[in-house]
């Protein structure tokens, strides 16, 4: 595979964590330029990572060795940004969400089809080792038939450690549509589309108090509910219970575990790239019953953690999927992280959001396949 020249657009948190783990891990993405709406900003990113080109978001797109544009910009900026890097003729990787609503992450994939570009969305973690390794293990019939999940992304916001929490609470944005994608994208690549959508939201707190930044010590008013609880059917009968908050203090909920009929699998969290899972079959359960003896009653009480099967470059990362992005141009692919399946957990989003306020069962309209799952061993070469 070449190698592709990238922009960076957006200077912010995420930035950095994207620069470092492209340099690191993913040497044919050449990071070249980045640029934002204050040029400051990009010349100081540009002097962290030794990038050679800092720009304004128009220079950025008027840079023709530029190929894939990264958008990191807040959601609110999605559509518009990224129509305009697609018609400039870049491929594009956004960050999630990609779009607020179904119709502009449809909007967006038909633009880029039109001007034959490639789209693709994070969240991308369920590309990555440990998300891969519980695919594979499913697809083996490890537990069995999966028939339930149980994911909690339960926290207490963003506030004590962002130094822009505000965009996080706005009406566009708040805890489904940012912690959100990565649990369903999850859900959706290991088990398939979704059905239908139930939930129930709340905001306990009208207003948060801003820690750290240039607000610190003020508040900042919540325009979005804070606290959502979901029931998810997918088409293949399974049920997932998803409950998504950022106002626990504290929680010892499981992050996420696949439950079949024939044991159940357990994963540390879909918001990061790293993690082994563990399994619990039927047979620990059974064992006492057959064996009166220690070793049984011992394997009765604990889950097993199995080997990632394939190599994790880091716990929390990002650029995985601008990688698979890259390939994808290369071998005439629909990127893992586009087309349906980014249009369909767009609409999943906001089936939340929509069950919510509404407290109406959500019928989905959109479906997806499962993206093809990774050669074990292997970065994002398919089987």
């Amino acid at each position: 595979m070449r190698r592709y020249n990238v922009g960076i657009l957006g200077c912010g948190v995420i930035s950095r964590t994207y620069l470092s783990d492209i340099k690191n891990f993913y040497p044919k993405l050449n990071v070249i330029s980045c640029a934002d709406v204050t040029k400051e900003l990009a010349e100081k990113l540009a002097g962290e990572f030794d990038i050679d080109r800092a720009y304004t978001t128009d220079d950025l797109l008027a840079d023709s060795e530029v190929e894939i544009v990264i958008d990191l910009t807040p959601p609110k900026f999605h559509r518009e940004l990224n129509e305009k890097i697609i018609r400039s003729g870049r491929h594009l990787f956004s960050e999630k969400p990609f779009a607020g609503s179904m119709e502009d992450a449809a909007a967006v994939i038909a633009l880029a089809k039109d001007h034959n570009v490639y789209a693709g969305s994070a969240p991308d973690t369920f590309l990555s080792s440990g998300l891969q390794s519980v695919r594979h293990y499913l697809d083996d019939g490890i537990i069995g038939t999966p028939f339930m999940v149980s994911a909690n992304m339960m926290s207490f916001g963003v506030e004590t450690w962002h130094p822009s929490p505000a965009p996080f609470y706005a009406h566009d944005n708040g805890p489904v549509f940012d912690m959100g994608p990565y649990y369903i994208s999850a859900i959706v690549s290991l088990l398939g589309p979704i059905e239908s959508i139930m939930s129930f939201s709340s905001k306990p707190f009208e207003t948060r108090h801003v820690y750290k930044g240039k607000d610190a010590g003020s508040d900042i008013t919540s325009d979005v509910d804070t606290t959502c609880a979901s029931i998810l059917r997918l088409k293949s009968g399974v049920i997932a219970n998803l409950n998504i908050s950022y106002d626990i203090f504290k929680s010892d909920l499981p992050l996420f575990e696949i439950f079949g009929d024939s044991g159940t699998i357990s994963y540390p969290d879909p918001n990061f790239g790293g993690g082994r899972p563990k399994l619990y079959r039927k047979e620990q359960l059974l064992d006492p019953v057959f064996n009166d003896s220690e070793g049984a009653a011992e394997r009765n009480k604990t889950f097993v953690e199995l080997p990632e099967l394939f190599p994790r470059y880091k716990d929390y990362s990002r650029g995985l999927g601008v990688y698979d992005l890259a390939y994808s141009i290369e071998e005439g692919l629909e990127p893992r992280t586009g087309g349906d399946f980014v249009i369909h957990v767009t609409e999943a989003l906001c089936g939340i959001r929509r069950s919510g306020k509404t407290g109406q069962i959500y019928k989905m309209t959109t479906t997806c396949a499962r993206p093809e799952k990774t050669k074990k061993g292997g970065t994002v070469e398919r089987d």
